[in-house]
């Protein structure tokens, strides 16, 4: 479950693609009984408190927490249920809402990707076991995407205004250092119902943000593994899940380097990276002609690769279906050539000029940060902000 999607997947043998399929449809067709019996309800109860306690005892798990919650600045989305809640689960409650969910189909994409029966006997099985899955109620008729993102209440999630330190001690058996350093990310383009060159200017944006990363993160490998030997692997990413999923909101969220380092270095790696990343924004150390290749050519044979597997079709096809460009051209097929051309405009034409410039803009020098650093039990956690 997503903050704005809920989905489901499942994977079978060609020779089970029919009980596969049959499956699938009683999740639809046989609603789950709201008073079960006591068994089962201790069973589920079980494992969620199992899931909950193991949580509490990974100090990664507690790190991961601390920095959701620093990021976000601790919005009630990134809370785990207690324990006393998980206790006082009502049961009932559940079945209603997942009865509730799976009573209309027609909200939901079924993506089917892999080796599949002929189409003659494809559109069989997907009319025998998919197509006749009720809609209760009696209305079959699918509302529009853009209907349904206009009534979505945003998550109302924002970067904290200000830089923010924070040591989260744990206890752990081997003395462990994890940091993360996050920035908030904000891309200029959006979408428009209206235009699909406004869409694919947005896939632009993102596709050479993903390029960004790509050399940010062999930048700092190259700077704090090969040069100072003070880490193992350096990690860049960004996270825009959160995002609002309305036409014409630029997408947001946050951009974060992470590594793994001795605990009393931390602070001096924090400083390093930051040093960087200066000296790539004023040109000192800036992204080379090279360095640019490499980093497309890298994407181009990781992306050869994913293109022959059935999750990356399945996924790619879904998150089609789910795009802003599927609301201003609902058609898959014309959103997968609009996305085919993005890439390929985006791989030829990223330079290191260009590198510099989205940097730039996306993190500012005088932009605000959050650091959370894992540090071994020895002390109370302590909080610097200013």
């Amino acid at each position: 479950m997503e903050a704005y999607t809920t989905s489901l997947d499942a994977s079978s043998s060609p020779a089970d693609f029919e009980v596969l399929l049959m499956l699938i449809a009683l999740l639809f067709v046989r609603p789950v009984p709201s008073s079960g019996s006591a068994g089962r309800l201790s069973l589920v109860k079980l494992g969620l408190l199992a899931w909950r306690l193991a949580e509490d005892r990974d100090p990664q798990s507690q790190f991961q927490r601390r920095v959701q919650s620093a990021v976000t600045g601790n919005h009630p989305y990134t809370w785990l249920p207690s324990l006393w809640r998980i206790l006082r689960l009502n049961f009932k409650t559940a079945a209603q809402i997942f009865n509730q969910r799976a009573s209309q189909p027609r909200e939901w994409t079924f993506v089917v990707a892999g080796k599949l029966p002929k189409k003659e006997k494809l559109m069989t099985l997907l009319e025998s076991y998919l197509g006749s899955i009720p809609n209760q109620g009696g209305e079959n008729e699918r509302v529009n995407d853009l209907t349904m993102r206009e009534a979505v209440t945003p998550l109302d999630v924002h970067f904290p205004q200000k830089n923010l330190w924070e040591d989260v001690h744990l206890r752990m058996v081997e003395p462990k250092g994890s940091t993360v350093l996050s920035f908030p990310l904000q891309l200029s383009s959006s979408s428009s119902v209206s235009s699909l060159e406004k869409c694919a200017e947005e896939l632009r944006e993102i596709m050479q943000l993903q390029l960004l990363v790509r050399l940010l993160e062999t930048r700092l490998v190259e700077v704090l593994r090969f040069q100072r030997g003070q880490v193992y692997s350096v990690a860049v990413g960004t996270d825009m899940g959160l995002s609002p999923p309305k036409m014409g909101m630029a997408r947001k969220g946050s951009l974060s380097v992470r590594f793994e380092c001795d605990p009393a270095e931390s602070d001096e790696l924090v400083a390093a990276t930051r040093e960087e990343l200066q000296r790539l924004r004023d040109g000192r150390a800036a992204f080379t002609k090279e360095n640019v290749s490499a980093a497309v050519e890298q994407d181009r044979r990781e992306f050869e690769e994913l293109i022959h597997t059935n999750s990356w079709w399945a996924g790619t096809t879904l998150d089609l279906y789910f795009s802003r460009c599927f609301v201003a051209q609902p058609d898959v097929g014309s959103i997968m050539s609009l996305w085919w051309t993005a890439r390929k405009e985006t791989l030829g034409s990223f330079n290191e000029d260009l590198a510099q410039q989205l940097l730039i803009a996306i993190l500012p020098a005088t932009g605000h940060s959050v650091v959370v650093a894992m540090r071994p039990k020895g002390g109370k956690v302590q909080v610097q902000s200013s």
